[in-house]
């Protein structure tokens, strides 16, 4: 132990940088498993077609959906992929807060299905792809979700209750 503490006295500009590289190299790699992490609940959300995913709505809404379950109405389903959509197409700012606020409202995911396949029925767009580039003709560092915000409706619906 006296001989490393030698060594750092002797030579702090080297332990410097060797503690540099080491710092860098946790720090690159937790971020490395970090956007892992995140890719896959993105993947899991943009790829899976099954009865669990309401994002494939035509799946998820073909299963039986019990008794007195809270289902919106059509009109709600529209209004909610309405507010969705008018929050993302503005010229300047977009108003995320309100689209997330959206989703965070919902139930259960049975809804974010019936509003997802609401906003395809409207607008003839996914809504996945609307919230990643929104409706921009010209982009002012707008256009859609950051991915934060992205990850954030993805990870709020994940946790949501089936039915």
């Amino acid at each position: 132990m006296s001989k490393v503490i030698n060594s750092i006295e002797n030579k702090p500009l080297v332990w410097l940088g060797v503690l540099g590289v080491v710092g860098t190299g946790i720090y690159f790699g937790v971020k490395a498993i970090k956007n892992a992490g995140e890719q896959a609940i993105i993947d899991r959300a943009e790829q899976s077609v099954s009865e669990e995913n309401p994002w494939s709505y035509t799946k998820f809404l073909s299963q039986r959906i019990p008794t007195g379950t809270n289902m919106y109405t059509v009109a709600g389903a529209n209004a909610a992929a309405k507010q969705i959509y008018g929050s993302l197409d503005t010229y300047l700012f977009d108003s995320e807060d309100i689209c997330i606020g959206v989703f965070s409202s919902m139930s259960n995911k049975l809804r974010v299905a019936q509003v997802a396949q609401a906003f395809f029925n409207l607008y003839k767009r996914d809504i996945l792809q609307y919230l990643k580039n929104g409706n921009k003709t010209f982009s002012f560092g707008t256009g859609g979700l950051s991915n934060d915000d992205y990850e954030r409706i993805l990870t709020i619906v994940k946790n949501k209750p089936k039915f």
